[in-house]
């Protein structure tokens, strides 16, 4: 910023001095009033309505720190604030405490700290930082204490900001100010690229605390319930940078974001952390001021520590990376070990009530949910037989299987299930592999039929059902169409069709028109189109590492890393209660069901999280250097810490479809154990229940129930192994020959006959293998 350039939007904080009858020149002589409990806040009481700007000159010789492409400049004056830049640019400002709403005699009194006569006050840099302090007198004879210490972090780009607080004498504080950051103001004002305040907001340039995904007083989400916050991260990003402000969460403080500002007039984006906090009971969210003044007691020091972030970035995305170079992911919950993980999910598919005979429920529901057959729930209740060292539940286990099995048509084997989380690993296991390829090539091509000429999958509501597309600029969004997408990938890629694979992967590069936006969207049977999901990112980030699987394009892989860094907002990173469960709980939406009820900040709701956490575990393959196996065993590791114990008979080994953290009471429906197996196995680091590979030089897919190992590929060649965790023969899938190929299987000429099948009109090779069978195709 040039030497003398006027920065004219630093606050004045929050209308001080409105209701005050004079400054406070001079201590008067007034008996202390000790206060020893919360103090009840007059009803009707408010902050003063206007704030005043005061300008101030910033120039190079002003007290300053740098780290990175962060800058600050702090005024003279220790109340006049400071100027945050970011690569040499005015991106917003700050400002220490300046005014102070208490209690006294049951009459709400203010401090205007800027006409409050100061003593001591100073502002200099030592030692790499800059300190500001002062104090001053209120009206009824205690005198506050104010330090301020910017420094910067270990991390590039981070300026520390501690505040310290103290007064001589018992106050019942209603309002106090810590530390307020205004992105925009001084430059680009209320405008914006995108906006996050964790658990709570995702933003695109639309305000927060809006209607749009939940109607009523839970749209005030200006200063939440503090465990709504699944970890201490504001951002607001606009002209390619974003400011970012993170904090140590103490219950003593709230944290305050309203985008646009408001509240208090500023002209630009509001992001603090203010003194009482919030524990959803203490105050009406979103309302500044609580039902009761906390007490801060004579001479104690009140300090917060906080963080401002900022750099260069197109989205929040980057201010969330920083976030977690500064403060890396925590350790995951406690691990329960195999065995004991084993006998749960057993007890969830042999004794609950998630099954009727030969059929299975999708979850246990009082008048919902009926039972149906489902060939995933044999996949995965073969999975825990062979790994169970009980014997008496492997046979029942594999009795239970043969049973379910008997209740599904062998072609859809791979379509009827029960889980969240899907493989087409049912046929590779069970048999009829060629019926369900068939199945998968039909399902490709009526899929196809969604998708408009311009590759939108536009959403319609039912009729008679609510538009909810309604409070949404448009009837569009990445969870809608990813959904429809990835359905269509997956078949397109089992069947092996040379012209239904192309055709994905061009609606594929459609749902480019969501780049680098915010996930939402993908759970329209209950929530508006326009509501952040984190179900969306977990089927963008699926839809293109398929894609990538498939062509190789590096563009996939750049997509879908964006895409998994969008739902880490969604995931308690911290714990919001000192109880077990918490860490790695993750939020389904931002928003409510139909705008309405149940609200759903603050209610991890797993199954969703562990959609999520699937498609970390299948990108990790091509992204080893990203978090994201780490955030899919902390996400794992809480469904089970989630699910109902051995206890319970009638809904053990079942997962909540959501968890009240602060109660840490499960509630239902109890559902199957099939999505959080699928990623328990994972966790454990046993052999995939299910792979696939895209022999892209040949023009084949190539699936097996376990893992594909000692892959090779040359122009009409191919060979790989696998290490099945399936016990008995079992088989494999190439799909997308133009002709039979020559056949090793071990190193020994085989022909492909029974009991192998290749079927030259399709283009399907199925194999039936044994453990660790090496396989050997030239064509």
């Amino acid at each position: 910023m040039p030497k003398g350039l006027r920065v004219n939007r630093i606050i004045r904080f929050f209308g001080v001095g409105f209701l005050l009858a004079g400054s406070a020149l001079a201590q008067p002589q007034i008996p202390p009033v000790p206060v020893d409990k919360p103090v009840e806040v007059p009803a009707g009481a408010s902050l003063p309505a206007e704030p005043r700007l005061t300008p101030f000159t910033a120039d190079p010789a002003l007290p300053s720190l740098r780290s990175a492409d962060l800058e600050i400049l702090h005024s003279r004056s220790p109340l006049a604030g400071f100027v945050i830049k970011i690569a040499g640019q005015p991106f917003g400002i700050g400002s220490p405490p300046a005014a102070v709403g208490y209690v006294y005699r049951d009459e709400l009194h203010w401090l205007d700290m800027t006409k409050a006569a100061l003593q001591k006050q100073s502002v200099g840099v030592e030692r790499n930082q800059i300190q500001s302090a002062f104090q001053c007198a209120d009206l009824d004879g205690a005198t506050w204490h104010v330090t301020q210490h910017l420094r910067p972090q270990r991390v590039a780009g981070a300026i520390e900001v501690q505040t310290d607080i103290s007064v001589d004498q018992d106050r019942a504080v209603a309002w106090l100010p810590m530390l307020m950051v205004f992105p925009g103001a001084g430059a680009f004002g209320t405008s914006k690229g995108q906006g996050l305040f964790a658990g709570l907001e995702y933003l695109a340039d639309e305000p927060s605390s809006s209607e749009a995904d939940v109607i009523g007083p839970a749209s005030q989400r200006q200063v939440p319930d503090e465990l709504k916050i699944t970890f201490p991260l504001m951002a607001i990003q606009s002209h390619d940078r974003y400011l970012a402000l993170t904090w140590q969460m103490r219950p003593r403080f709230s944290a305050l974001f309203d985008s646009p500002d408001r509240l208090f007039g500023s002209g630009a984006h509001a992001m603090g952390l203010v003194f009482p906090g919030s524990n959803g009971k203490n105050r009406v969210e979103g309302s500044l001021l609580p039902h009761q003044a906390e007490v801060l007691h004579a001479n104690e020091v009140l300090t917060l520590r906080a963080t401002i972030l900022a750099g260069a970035g197109t989205t929040i995305v980057p201010a969330v990376q920083h976030y977690l170079r500064l403060r890396p992911l925590p350790s995951p919950p406690a691990a329960p070990d195999l065995t004991d993980y084993l006998a749960r999910a057993s007890g969830g598919w042999l004794n609950s009530k998630i099954r009727q005979g030969e059929l299975i429920r999708h979850a246990v529901a009082a008048g919902g949910f009926p039972p149906q057959p489902a060939a995933d729930a044999a996949l995965w209740m073969r999975w825990l037989a062979v790994h169970d060292s009980n014997v008496d539940r492997q046979v029942r286990l594999n009795d239970a299987t043969t049973n379910i099995l008997s209740a599904v048509t062998p072609p859809q084997y791979d379509s009827a299930g029960v889980g969240h989380i899907r493989y087409p690993a049912e046929s590779l296991v069970f048999g009829h592999v060629e019926e369900n390829a068939e199945q998968a090539r039909r399902r490709a091509t009526e899929l196809l039929t969604r998708f408009g000429q311009d590759g939108s999958v536009k959403y319609q509501p039912k009729p008679g059902g609510p538009d909810l597309a309604r409070t949404h600029s448009t009837n569009e969004a990445s969870g809608f169409a990813s959904r429809v997408a990835l359905d269509l990938l997956e078949a397109a890629a089992f069947c092996g069709d040379r012209d239904l694979i192309d055709k994905a992967l061009r609606q594929l590069r459609a749902l480019d028109k969501f780049h680098e936006g915010v996930p939402r969207g993908a759970q329209t049977w209950e929530c508006p189109l326009h509501t952040p999901d984190i179900l969306a990112s977990a089927q963008m980030v699926r839809a293109y590492t398929v894609g990538l699987e498939l062509s190789g394009d590096p563009h996939f892989l750049e997509e879908a890393r964006y895409w998994a860094w969008t739902g880490v907002p969604f995931i308690y990173l911290v714990n919001p209660t000192e109880a077990p469960v918490g860490l790695f709980a993750t939020i389904a939406v931002y928003g409510a069901t139909q705008w309405k009820a149940p609200v759903w900040f603050g209610l991890p709701v797993q199954w969703c999280g562990l959609v999520y956490a699937d498609a970390l575990y299948r990108f990790t393959r091509y992204d080893p250097k990203g978090p994201w196996k780490q955030i899919a065993d902390g996400i794992t590791l809480s469904g089970m810490q989630q699910s109902w114990a051995q206890d319970d008979h009638d809904l053990q080994g079942l997962l909540p479809d959501s968890f009240a953290l602060r109660e840490q009471q499960r509630n239902g429906p109890a559902i199957n154990p099939a999505t959080l197996e699928a990623c328990a196995a994972r966790y454990f680091d046993l052999h995939p229940v299910y792979d696939f590979h895209c022999f892209r030089t040949n023009g084949l897919c190539l699936h097996v129930p376990g893992e594909i190992q000692h892959l090779a590929e040359s122009k009409g060649h191919v060979s790989f192994q696998v290490e099945s965790w399936v016990t008995d023969p079992y088989y494999v899938l190439l799909s997308g020959l133009a002709r039979q190929p020559l056949l090793k299987i071990n190193g020994r000429v085989v022909d492909c006959v029974a009991p192998h099948q290749f079927t030259a009109s399709e283009g399907y090779l199925v194999l039936q293998l044994r453990s660790r069978d090496t396989v050997e195709l030239t064509f």
